[in-house]
């Protein structure tokens, strides 16, 4: 509302002109002071978390989806950010069945611009082409299969898959950890056989094929007739006999050692067979699919566990600060990939507030394969084919009931 003079008569004496003036002054500025401050309304995206949230493996997801949830939270307290942000969490239970159910309800949510995950390689096999063919990014924590994004010879089907270029991991892939984990293992227990078991998932057959042929390459031998064993995985941990398969006994004579490939549901029943009933004194390592809190207290007995080596192209030491932030919204300590997840939620972010003009999926795409983000786990930049550019592989040993860090391999 415009104040000012109201004119009664045609001649004002001077006086009155100037007192009306000042009382003109003194009740604009009232009225400036009263007016109320508008603030522009920010936009909310959303970006989509998909990972086992459920089921025999859904310790992995919730560490990752609790990560991606408080990059959004920091992100939403940030006063400088141009738009808002909202997790939409799916759960696809690290099922390659269930997956393409997920990835269809968050690419038919046309404010979803950006996935982080999945976290399982075969879930993320089942998600590319519907992810893809409608340019939507993926970016994963964990899924560490070769053939995803290059070609792998020991694989079926060899790859690469990431034919729409959407998919990148902010991990090394199995071709980096494979050979480092068979070369490992080799050099440190190669005094007899090497048993390699296979879970037959998507992630566990790539990275067995992986350490087998680093095995031979080091020069060691294989057990089960220089073939990899193949125990079915059991998503709920109950199907399956795993655990106490006939399959692994009749292979370990002569063994100094056993790796197995997959999940640290099923990995647990395997160790329990292994140390409790088979009373085995070899090394036995498993890769990070089993780098896992929860691989431990699965076991029938705890402390079978102790001595087991685990690996992971993830670190499992953050700052205190970073722990506290995310104790406070997880309510439990992180775990495995959960640092992993922050970073490639926030990259996401960052390259989402990088985009020109209306924010569509295809440009949030283009943004993410040119981005340089320094994360807490590593400055981060994808190759052309989605994979991050470095190569470090953690190796972990179950101490007293906990995880411990050695180093790098």
């Amino acid at each position: 509302m415009k104040l000012g003079i109201k004119r009664i008569g045609v001649v004002v004496a001077t006086a009155s002109l100037a007192l009306s003036g000042v009382a003109t002054i003194a009740a604009t500025g009232a009225s400036a002071a009263k007016k109320p401050v508008h603030h522009v309304k920010l936009k909310t995206y959303e970006i989509g978390y998909q990972g086992p949230l459920s089921g025999g493996n859904a310790a992995t997801g919730l560490y990752e989806k609790y990560g991606a949830q408080l990059a959004v939270k920091q992100w939403d307290a940030n006063k400088k950010r141009k738009f808002n942000i909202k997790l939409v969490p799916g759960d696809d239970q690290g099922d390659p069945t269930i997956a393409p159910t997920v990835a269809t309800g968050f690419v038919l949510n046309q404010n979803i611009y950006a996935i982080v995950g999945p976290a399982f390689s075969g879930a993320t096999v089942a998600s590319l082409p519907i992810y893809g063919a409608n340019h939507v990014a993926m970016v994963s924590p964990s899924a560490t299969r070769v053939s995803i994004t290059t070609k792998d010879p020991t694989a079926s089907p060899e790859g690469p898959l990431n034919t729409f270029h959407n998919f990148f991991r902010v991990v090394a892939n199995d071709g980096v950890q494979g050979p480092a984990d068979g070369t490992y293992l080799q050099k440190k227990f190669g005094t007899g056989k090497i048993l390699v078991i296979s879970d037959t998932s998507t992630y566990g057959a790539g990275l067995a094929s992986q350490v087998a042929a680093a095995v031979t390459a080091a020069g060691g031998s294989l057990a089960n007739g220089g073939a990899t064993l193949s125990l079915p995985y059991s998503n709920a941990c109950t199907a399956g006999g795993t655990g106490t398969s006939d399959a692994v006994t009749a292979s370990l004579t002569g063994v100094s050692a056993v790796f197995y490939s997959g999940y640290y549901c099923d990995f647990a029943q395997v160790v329990d067979n292994l140390v409790g009933t088979q009373h085995f004194a070899g090394a036995i390592m498993s890769g990070d699919g089993s780098d896992e809190p929860q691989f431990i207290t699965t076991l029938s007995n705890p402390a079978d566990g102790n001595g087991v080596l685990l690996t992971c192209a993830c670190s499992n030491s953050q700052s205190a600060t970073w722990t506290t932030q995310y104790t406070a919204v997880a309510h439990e300590a992180p775990g495995p990939y959960s640092a992993e997840s922050f970073d490639a939620a926030n990259l996401v972010m960052a390259a989402m507030a990088k985009v020109k003009g209306t924010m569509t999926r295809t440009k949030v795409l283009a943004q993410i394969k040119t981005i340089t983000y320094k994360g807490i786990t590593k400055t981060i930049k994808f190759t052309a084919s989605g994979d991050v550019k470095g190569t470090a592989i953690f190796v972990n040993k179950v101490e007293s009931g906990k995880i411990v860090q050695l180093g790098l391999e």
